[in-house]
């Protein structure tokens, strides 16, 4: 029998309810109308679990029933709880240790790694007490570049890097020397490799698109679902880490980008991508962070959804098995149409007058051959892009995205500069020591829960999947929407929740929505695409009342391991 001694630890907060917030505003709204604030919502606390014979506690939680939106007050308090209990129900102990135990962070290491100067335990406990240090290694040597971000923790459903998961400080004694080009690296014990790249050139490739729904259906719907994986998607094997939801550099490149939503204008598109490296993890025996295997031996074997979405928030859903690192960086030409028929000038001729212009430095005498627009034509057309003051006739706005690479080389980027072979180089030098995460192959989390680290690992990597399922769908922004009686309501009216990505909005209020098209979402498999005039794309939901719990519609091995 389990005895339960009251004990409100979180926050201080009151436990009555988690939420007395009320929605304001109406469900059904016309897109031309701004939207109503709409308050956060939980819904009422779960019923207790069993006391955990390990933590001895037994936990609840509440769900997030709707987000803020819209200006809408935040929720306040906290959505989970927890309370000491009495149970006699046996702990299993920790895993079985046949080395050292670390005295802090609790891991365990061959003894072989004790007094050898490095910090194998994480806490310097393995260095103490040392009558002499046998250093297995004292060269000097870097850290791969970009190695602490490929260590973290990633938000799948937010494209965002969390807390450090796996520990690429700890060597487990190894020292020998990794050299890339005259540089000499120290290979961390849970890499199988880190291989320099060279793929990728300073060169564009470059997109016409006539209209800002056809911009917008191919570039930024590109970039929203990259990694946005809607209800029942599979995650591909290897994709392209798109941008956090909070990444300043994307929210302006999106708020300059809107403005021309409702206007005439064409696009050009121009992207150049730069790999420096290939990264690649050991396939078993990873050492993790142990701050991360901390969390991992606090959760309770006693199921409770609150404590695992935690672990979730704070340390991400997947971890890095592989990745490319380098950089991308990307330009949008805005060109007014009107000018652009008035002077007998195509988007082909703008878009070869800018490779040109890149490719040759702006060799104007040479620019006549093959173009529709003369060497004038051209040299005023590039000057329109890299002179702020001088009166726009052709170019109405010109829009960089760079990702990787020192801030400097980043700033210059910005700026409203067609960029020369010889700023492209600087920045691909920076890239090579400041890289980014473009490409990666990613696990779930419970693959690195083992019987060496956990006593109950099997519980507690069961308990993971499941959490990873009911937090999918709790993060989901197809979860949250608002259909008028009698009406069928567009995807476009969607809220998305707290913890994933926002939508793309668009124009008129439409939303490219961070969800497969198609793909079943709240209705089920009543989901179903239609089509615009122009060939953009909406999903329509048959009217829903209340969006379902995780407990109604299991989500059966969504994000589990590749086929």
């Amino acid at each position: 029998m389990d005895f339960a001694v009251s004990e409100n630890y979180i926050l201080g907060q009151e436990s009555l309810s988690p939420s007395d917030s009320v929605a304001r505003g109406r469900h059904a709204r016309s897109v031309s109308v701004p939207p109503q604030p709409r308050d956060c919502i939980l819904s009422s606390w779960s019923s207790w679990s069993k006391c955990d014979p390990c933590q001895k506690k037994r936990y609840r939680f509440a769900r997030l029933e709707q987000p803020s939106q819209f200006r809408g007050d935040p929720c306040d308090g906290s959505d989970r709880e927890a309370e000491q209990c009495v149970t006699n129900s046996p702990c299993r102990s920790r895993a079985r240790c046949d080395g050292f135990v670390c005295a802090i962070t609790g891991r365990c290491i061959a003894r072989r790694l004790l007094c050898n100067g490095d910090d194998d335990c994480g806490d310097q406990s393995d260095e103490k007490n040392c009558k002499k240090v046998f250093r297995k290694c004292d060269q000097k040597m870097e850290e791969y570049w970009g190695i602490e971000n490929l260590a973290k923790g990633l938000n799948i459903f937010t494209n965002s890097l969390e807390g450090l998961v796996l520990d690429h400080r700890y060597y487990a004694g190894g020292c020998s020397p990794h050299y890339i080009t005259d540089t000499r690296f120290r290979k961390p014990y849970n890499v199988e490799s880190y291989t320099p790249e060279t793929k990728g050139k300073y060169e564009f490739t470059m997109t016409e698109y006539d209209s800002y729904s056809n911009y917008e259906s191919s570039v930024l719907k590109a970039k929203a679902s990259q990694t946005s994986f809607g209800v029942g998607i599979k995650i591909p094997k290897v994709f392209e880490l798109g941008y956090n939801s909070n990444d300043m550099r994307f929210k302006k490149f999106m708020q300059r980008m809107k403005r021309f939503s409702s206007s005439s204008s064409r696009f050009i598109h121009a992207r150049a991508e730069l790999a420096v490296g290939v990264y690649k993890l050991k396939p078993r025996g990873l050492m993790l962070h142990h701050e991360f295997l901390r969390r991992l031996r606090q959760l309770p074997t006693e199921y409770s959804y609150g404590e695992y979405r935690e672990l979730f928030r704070d340390f991400g859903t997947h971890f890095i098995e592989e990745a490319t690192v380098g950089g991308i960086y990307e330009y949008t030409l805005v060109m007014n149409s009107d000018e652009l028929r008035k002077a007998g000038y195509s988007l082909s001729d703008v878009q070869k007058c800018a490779q040109k212009g890149f490719n040759v430095a702006v060799n104007f005498g040479k620019f006549s051959v093959g173009l529709g627009v003369d060497s004038a034509g051209c040299k005023a057309l590039l000057k329109e892009i890299g002179d702020s003051t001088a009166r726009k006739q052709f170019v109405e706005d010109f829009l960089a995205l760079v990702r990787g690479g020192a801030s400097e080389e980043i700033t210059t980027l910005a700026h409203k500069d067609l960029p020369t072979a010889q700023l492209m180089q600087q920045w691909g030098d920076a890239v090579q020591y400041n890289p980014e995460i473009i490409k990666l192959k990613a696990e779930p989390l419970y693959e690195l829960v083992t019987p060496s680290d956990l006593a109950d690992s099997m519980k507690i990597k069961e308990n993971l999947h499941q959490a990873l399922e009911e937090f999918q769908l709790e993060s989901s922004s197809c979860r949250y929407c608002f259909h008028p009686p009698g009406e069928e309501q567009s995807v476009s009216a969607c809220v998305p929740s707290a913890t994933a990505a926002p939508p793309v909005s668009s124009a008129g209020g439409k939303m490219l929505l961070l969800m497969g098209t198609g793909g079943a979402g709240p209705a089920g498999p009543r989901v179903q695409e239609v089509r615009g005039q122009e060939g953009d794309s909406a999903t329509t939901l048959p009217r829903r009342t209340e969006a379902p719990r995780a407990q109604d519609q299991p989500l059966r091995h969504f994000l589990a391991r590749r086929n």
